[in-house]
């Protein structure tokens, strides 16, 4: 990395404060398919999203929420690793998903969760990152976006990348970080409709748990 003046913190604050249905706020269809997700739970919770019905609609800016897409993306992988993901008995959870190319990360720790699409540039030994996301997630199963940024970049050593060290890169990329909660919203939707797009559940994943 060149310079080190801007930083985001992915450890933030523990303030820890088959039937598809509509959701409220969004065009976007949930299904019952996993009993603890159900689709009428609150906005902020997380839901299964019907990947039939979502094909269909016209998205517009902030239809899919992040947890949302998070979700339904390990529950494609199977309902064992969604169930390994939100297990209060596993206290590390790391997917990464695909070998080259964009890749995923879905990674939580404790009730911190940290998502992100990014690209291993080899030639300058950095990762950039499209879109991070970092959320807390309350013990009531409401989800809290605290982090979003894009065009970040970092070395390729996760230590480093959960304690937030990311940058710009000159010539490569510069990091912008949302300040703004509606921005934020924007990004992290951004993230979750390239998720979905880019069906990563389809990639080769390394699940990680401890």
């Amino acid at each position: 990395m060149t310079t080190h003046a801007e930083s985001i913190a992915m450890d933030v604050d523990s303030d820890h404060s088959s039937t598809s249905a509509k959701s409220d706020t969004s065009q976007v269809s949930f299904t019952n398919d996993y009993d603890t997700l159900p689709s009428s739970g609150p906005t902020s919770h997380a839901h299964i999203i019907d990947l039939g019905e979502y094909a269909d609609i016209v998205k517009e800016d902030g239809t899919v929420k992040l947890q949302d897409a998070i979700v339904t993306t390990l529950f494609c992988i199977s309902p064992d690793t969604l169930k390994s993901f939100l297990s209060p008995t596993v206290n590390n959870f790391k997917a990464i998903f695909g070998k080259k190319d964009i890749q995923l990360v879905v990674w939580r720790k404790g009730y911190e969760v940290f998502v992100g699409t990014y690209e291993h540039h080899t030639s300058l030994k950095i990762y950039r990152f499209e879109h991070v996301a970092g959320f807390l997630i309350g013990f009531d199963g409401s989800w809290h976006l605290k982090v979003t940024a894009g065009g970040a970049c970092s070395n390729p050593k996760w230590p480093e990348i959960w304690a937030g060290k990311f940058d710009s890169y000159p010539g490569v990329s510069t990091m912008t970080v949302e300040t703004e909660e509606t921005e934020m919203a924007k990004r992290a939707s951004a993230l979750a409709e390239s998720m979905l797009a880019t069906k990563f559940w389809e990639y080769k994943t390394d699940v990680k748990t401890t």
